[in-house]
C-alpha cells in the first residue's frame, strides 16, 4: 500500500493555488475534470525529489451532475476531504479488507482508474480512498525533473487551473505528515498499521509516500492539520499547515 495524496476541498482554487505555489513553492503535477463527477481535481507536490507529500485540490464543477463535493463544502466550509492510498491489486485488497471486517463502499472497478472507499466510521473519522491506476507511474523525482513536460491532464482535457500562477515560489516547503486528532490514538495506530499496512513508529505511521500521526485529543477523530517544514505556519482555505 502506498500513501498517494491527501485531498482538500475548496470553493475556489485560485487563492489556494497562489498560496501553495507562490508562497510554499509547491509544483502542479497533474489534473483533470472527470466527466459527470461534479468536481475537478489538481495534484500539487509539496516537496522535492522523493521528500514530501502530494496534495489534491478539489473544486466543485457542474454540481448539477453530482453535488457531493458542493454539499461537503456547504456543510463544513471545506477542508481535508479524504486520504488516498494506492495498491497494485485492488480486487485482492478488497478481499483482504473484508477478512478484517471492513466492508468497502463506493466500489467502482471499471476503467483504468479503479477505486473503493472506507467510510469515516471505519476509517478513524476520515474518508479513505483506495485506488488502482493502469497508468505507469514515474518515481516522483523523475516526474519533478521532467516538469513542465510531465505536467499532464489525466483525462485528456485542457488544464482547468490558471497556468499563469503555476510558478515555483521562493520558499520550498515540504509536507511532512497528516495529523489526525483522536480520543483513542492506540485504535488509530492499529487501524492504519493493520488495515492500511503502514509501519508504526510510536503514534506515527509511515508508508512509501507519506506519514500520518495520531494525536490524543477530545472529540471525534478528525484530520486536525498538515505539518510542513521549510516554512512558517499558514492557513490555506480552511486547512491549517503547521510549520515545524
Amino acid at each position: 500500500m502506498k500513501l498517494d495524496h491527501v485531498a482538500i476541498a475548496v470553493s475556489d482554487h485560485r487563492p489556494v493555488l497562489r498560496q501553495l505555489t507562490g508562497e510554499l513553492g509547491a509544483l502542479v503535477l497533474s489534473g483533470g475534470t472527470p466527466q459527470g463527477a461534479g468536481f475537478r481535481a489538481m495534484q500539487i507536490r509539496l516537496g522535492r525529489g522523493e521528500a514530501g507529500m502530494t496534495v489534491e485540490v478539489l473544486e466543485p464543477f457542474q454540481p448539477e451532475n453530482n453535488d457531493f463535493l458542493a454539499r461537503f463544502i456547504d456543510a463544513t466550509g471545506g477542508g481535508v476531504h479524504h486520504v488516498t492510498f494506492k495498491t497494485d491489486d485492488i480486487v485482492v485488497e478488497r478481499e483482504r479488507l473484508r477478512a478484517l471486517g471492513v466492508e468497502p463502499v463506493g466500489v467502482d472497478f471499471a476503467g483504468g482508474w479503479k477505486e473503493m472507499f472506507i467510510h469515516p466510521r471505519d476509517g478513524q473519522g476520515t474518508v479513505i480512498q483506495i485506488a488502482q491506476s493502469d497508468l505507469v507511474e514515474l518515481a516522483m523525482s523523475e516526474w519533478l525533473d521532467g516538469l513542465p513536460e510531465t505536467l499532464v491532464s489525466f483525462d485528456g482535457t485542457e488544464p482547468w487551473w490558471d497556468v499563469g500562477t503555476v510558478l515555483e515560489g521562493r520558499a520550498v516547503a515540504t509536507l511532512q505528515r497528516v495529523v489526525i486528532a483522536t480520543p483513542d490514538p492506540a485504535s488509530g495506530v492499529a487501524f492504519y498499521r493493520d488495515v492500511l499496512e503502514g509501519e508504526a513508529e510510536g503514534h506515527t505511521i509511515i508508508w512509501n509516500g507519506g506519514e500520518i500521526l495520531l494525536e490524543a485529543a477530545e472529540g471525534g477523530p478528525r484530520v486536525d492539520r498538515l505539518e510542513i517544514v521549510g516554512h512558517p505556519s499558514i492557513e490555506i482555505g480552511t486547512v491549517r499547515f503547521l510549520g515545524l
